[in-house]
């Protein structure tokens, strides 16, 4: 005879749900978020500009972390999105060795554009559920975000 197996605890199974359903969810995000991007912009290139908009007066060693490229990589990735002016590089005032990101009027306007169509495709794929279900996903969600930016020691608005 084996071992009985013990049930998961609700908090497993919130664990487990919440591991296979936000990678799906993150990867439809982004499909959306990129519809409609220019095609000379990379997928890297993107989130670099997520980035940069959600922390104007970035470096690039901070855009590097975030996309996973090296430094190297980074500046050049950065140098193609200043060509484009789409992304505004400036002196530190501070110090003259570090540069400071903000997106350009365009590169905002993009993405705002790309966060609308999102918006508004989640907003349809939500649609069929109905009043108790949305708020019960958007106290979840808000739970969740705060209980991870307070285990992370991070700021629930510094994704």
């Amino acid at each position: 005879m084996s071992p009985s197996i013990p049930a998961p605890s609700p908090s497993e199974e919130a664990a487990r749900a919440v591991l296979e359903t936000v990678p799906f969810v993150m990867r439809a995000i982004r499909a959306r978020m990129r519809e409609g991007r220019p095609e000379a912009i990379s997928v890297a290139q993107f989130r670099a500009l997520l980035y940069i908009r959600r922390h104007p007066g970035t470096g690039l060693s901070a855009v590097a972390d975030h996309v996973g490229t090296s430094l190297p990589a980074a500046s050049e990735l950065v140098a193609r999105l200043v060509r484009q002016e789409i992304v505004e590089r400036e002196t530190d005032p501070a110090s003259r060795r570090r540069i400071r990101l903000t997106l350009s009027k365009a590169g905002l306007a993009d993405l705002e554009a790309a966060e609308l169509r999102t918006t508004e495709w989640l907003a349809r794929a939500l649609g069929p559920l109905d009043a108790a279900s949305l708020a019960g996903l958007v106290d979840g969600l808000h739970d969740l975000r705060a209980m991870v930016a307070d285990e992370d020691g991070s700021s629930a608005g510094t994704s």
